[in-house]
């Protein structure tokens, strides 16, 4: 007589739970909130909800996380490093090919994303002022990533080496902030159709290394060659 393999889809969660790996656990508790953040804002993740929606008890999450806030800062910390991810994820054929994809990538992912909403909704929560220094943090470390970018640029030769790393990263970042703000209310055609495009235009010609001009030809290769004087007169 055949005995029928069991189905695990079927098996109790609180069966499974107990094999899953601590990562595993937190995994599934940062995909919950992530998603009931996305549906109904911080206000709306309680631990119940979040519970629920895992499909275990209150006290199972605290095993997990010493508190609700640390759930919401994981989900931060999740959603900001695949939006990092997806931001960055671009072939380039040198920094300024890479800063230029990189821009069109912030802007598609504003447009097709909720990350916008999500980080908003935790800098302005009540939950605590962890969570809003947090999302600073998290802001502040892509400046400092972007001038790592903008010094990597000028060491390769295609950005100017007289560009002022830290204000064309706040720069930068002035443009990201501008189409999330576009977004969250919802500006989108006004914005991040083409103007916020021709911002980044703007500030990458600008720091670019310019290709040097060709000298003239004169037609005449034999013709004597002088050496500029040291100085022209005045006047």
């Amino acid at each position: 007589m055949k005995t029928q393999s069991k189905d695990p889809s079927r098996e109790p969660l609180s069966n499974r739970w107990k094999r899953m790996t601590d990562d595993e656990k937190r995994e599934r508790i940062v995909d919950a909130v992530t998603s009931i953040v996305g549906k109904d804002g911080v206000q709306g993740a309680t631990t119940a909800r979040i519970a629920a929606t895992v499909g275990v008890s209150e006290p199972t999450l605290y095993r997990t996380f010493r508190d609700r806030k640390g759930m919401l800062l994981a989900a931060a910390d999740e959603i900001w490093r695949q939006r990092h991810k997806n931001l960055e994820s671009v072939e380039a054929a040198d920094t300024m090919d890479f800063l230029r994809k990189v821009c069109e990538s912030h802007t598609r992912g504003i447009r097709e994303t909720k990350t916008v909403r999500f980080l908003t909704e935790l800098a302005v929560s009540h939950a605590g002022e962890a969570l809003s220094e947090h999302i600073r943090d998290l802001q502040y470390g892509e400046v400092q990533h972007l001038a790592q970018i903008i010094e990597r640029g000028k060491s390769e030769g295609c950005i100017r080496p007289d560009v002022d790393t830290e204000e064309t990263a706040w720069r930068i970042m002035a443009v990201y902030w501008l189409e999330a703000m576009a977004r969250l209310h919802g500006l989108e055609q006004h914005v991040l159709y083409g103007f916020s495009a021709r911002r980044y235009e703007a500030i990458l010609d600008e720091i670019a290394v310019q290709p040097a001009a060709a000298a003239p030809d004169s037609g005449d290769d034999t013709a004597p060659r002088h050496p500029a004087p040291d100085s022209a007169p005045l006047g």
